[in-house]
């Protein structure tokens, strides 16, 4: 998160060519990306349905407006930032395997459980910054279900002992992901981005086509 996140005030706007636009910024609609991102549309398509997501007015500059769109995603951290395949920070590099720490559509019910055991905080009534829903959702302690749920998806079982092996082996194949949204995305949010820009650049959008 960046450094003002406690003292600053979370954006709710972004900047584009000097202009400052509206970016919606509640918690669900961060969620929605992931999905949106793995379905089966094609790339041009799915840039339109997330800029009219984020934005109620799309800025003429669409390029940036993606680059604007993905730095609200990342919560303000820059592009090279370590991260998994889901685009979030890594909790478990020490003996992580490459299978995707969660799906916010598959685990709906254990993040709403987790926020609701560890803050009281019931998600379906608040109204949330996506900043502050990220911030929350990756300090869940070892506590929560879902934590454990992400560890048992991250963790290697090599060198570990039989019995420990097993169990783990057989978390892993209950909580497996199946979210197809999820499976096979293997790109960073920095790559995502390079694509997505050498996408506009190839097929310059045509005037007036976005509304």
């Amino acid at each position: 998160m960046k450094e003002d996140f406690i003292t600053g005030i979370l954006p709710e706007t972004v900047v584009i060519d000097g202009t400052a636009y509206p970016i919606r910024c509640d918690f669900r609609i961060g969620m929605q990306f992931e999905r949106i991102y793995g379905s089966k549309l094609v790339d041009r398509d799915k840039i339109l349905r997330l800029l009219q997501m984020y934005y109620s007015e799309i800025p003429e500059n669409i390029p940036e407006a993606i680059n604007q769109m993905l730095w609200f995603y990342r919560c303000g951290e820059p592009e090279e930032k370590n991260e998994d395949e889901n685009g979030k920070r890594q909790r478990y590099q020490r003996r992580s395997s490459k299978e995707p720490a969660y799906s916010f559509a598959q685990d709906a019910p254990y993040i709403y459980a987790a926020f609701k055991e560890q803050y009281g905080i019931d998600l379906t009534e608040v109204e949330m910054h996506w900043w502050k829903f990220m911030a929350l959702f990756e300090s869940l302690n070892e506590d929560t279900k879902m934590s454990r749920i992400m560890y048992y998806r991250k963790v290697s079982t090599s060198g570990l002992p039989k019995e420990k092996r097993a169990f783990l082996n057989e978390m892993k194949k209950l909580y497996k992901i199946t979210d197809i949204s999820v499976l096979g995305k293997k790109v960073s949010l920095e790559n995502r981005n390079r694509k997505w820009k050498d996408y506009v650049k190839v097929r310059q959008m045509e005037a007036g086509v976005v509304k």
